[in-house]
């Protein structure tokens, strides 16, 4: 616990994915173990070998629960793309700890959507593809 210093005090805890990089053996499809201890999630590794690595975690916003089975969207911005590439949309599903991971998407700037039932949320300007680790906290707020 020693390298986590003072960020795993935070709302959300990540264990040493960023100081730790994305090394290690690839992990079978199932998720790594999650640990809750005192109101502190514990997840366990999620990118292994590779270059770059977005960690979010879907919460509730009015009462900061996990999300499972939301369904998240990352969208390349159309001036992010290359002339002759494609769009590639990524998406993925949170876990039962409403955690999700996208490793090595294309180089660029994406809009994330999140959904769950009812509730929804939209941000542009998520940076993709660059070295390392991306925590990125949602709080899903409730339906309108």
């Amino acid at each position: 616990m020693d390298r986590l210093g003072k960020a795993a005090r935070g709302t959300f805890l990540f264990v040493a994915m960023a100081s730790a990089g994305c090394r290690g053996t690839p992990l079978p499809s199932a998720q790594p173990p999650v640990h809750a201890l005192g109101g502190v999630t514990i997840v366990g590794p999620r990118c292994v070998e590779v270059r770059s690595c977005l960690l979010g975690r879907v919460v509730a916003a009015e009462t900061s629960a996990p999300l499972a089975r939301a369904a998240v969207f990352l969208v390349p911005d159309p001036d992010s793309a290359g002339a002759d590439a494609a769009p590639t949309q990524i998406v993925r599903m949170t876990d039962e700890q409403g955690v999700f991971t996208v490793a090595d998407a294309p180089a660029g700037h994406y809009s994330v959507s999140v959904y769950k039932d009812a509730r929804r949320i939209t941000a542009p300007g998520l940076e993709l593809g660059t070295p390392g680790t991306q925590v990125v906290p949602i709080r899903l707020p409730p339906p309108s």
